[in-house]
């Protein structure tokens, strides 16, 4: 029980580490001190340790021997590698799901829409990316395939610096609500056929947002 309990929290500080990447209050190259998150955080180190072990082993920070953990430099490159994997791995999921998806999961991806569009309304950009992270998870889980789950899970937190970075950017805030409606709407019609389309849309414009960032 203490595991998962540990294993939760410290998943929430991997995430909200992420973020504070992805805002820029912490720096590529930066050092990340135990002693100074337990501080921030107002936990021990245990959590905080775990959480720099999770945000490594997906690629964010790097631990660098008698140095310490350093938030990671990234390429253009590595990021559009990413997108490319991660838009697959949705075309993919969705393809396999559309047939067999039942009507609870049609509605609860109806609900999060709902929801994603009041957190947008409001201007509320991290409640907006943590119902966005909620929401393209149940896309993937849609394909019912536990390989293809597996490997968005363990891919997302790497994701989750750049999807909050293009999600903050006014054009992609205000589009991806009706993005994922359309999206919703081809699976509640079990028709794919605009369903690649729309994400190709959303990766190119994610993957131009941050190559202006990361070039500049």
């Amino acid at each position: 029980m203490e595991k998962t309990v540990n294993g939760t929290v410290a998943q929430q500080i991997a995430e909200a580490i992420a973020i504070q990447i992805a805002e820029g209050t912490l720096m590529p190259g930066q050092k990340l001190v135990e002693t100074d998150l337990s501080k921030e955080f107002n936990i021990s180190r245990s959590p905080i340790r775990e959480a720099l072990f999770i945000l490594e082993s997906q690629g964010v920070v790097e631990k660098i021997p008698r140095r310490g953990v350093f938030v990671k430099e990234i390429s253009f490159k590595e990021i559009s590698d990413l997108y490319d994997v991660v838009y697959t791995i949705t075309e993919l999921a969705i393809n396999r799901g559309i047939m067999i998806c039942t009507r609870e999961q049609i509605d609860e991806l109806k609900r999060l829409i709902d929801e994603m569009q009041a957190t947008i309304d409001k201007r509320e950009v991290k409640k907006c990316h943590l119902v966005v992270e909620e929401l393209h998870l149940r896309l993937i889980q849609l394909s019912n395939n536990n390989v293809l789950i597996d490997v968005y899970q363990r891919l997302n937190m790497r994701w989750t610096t750049f999807r909050y970075l293009t999600l903050s950017h006014p054009i992609s805030l205000s589009r991806s609500a009706a993005e994922y409606s359309q999206i919703v709407k081809g699976i509640e019609n079990k028709d794919f056929t605009e369903i690649p389309g729309i994400l190709q849309i959303k990766k190119k414009r994610g993957m131009s947002i941050l190559e202006s960032i990361v070039r500049d």
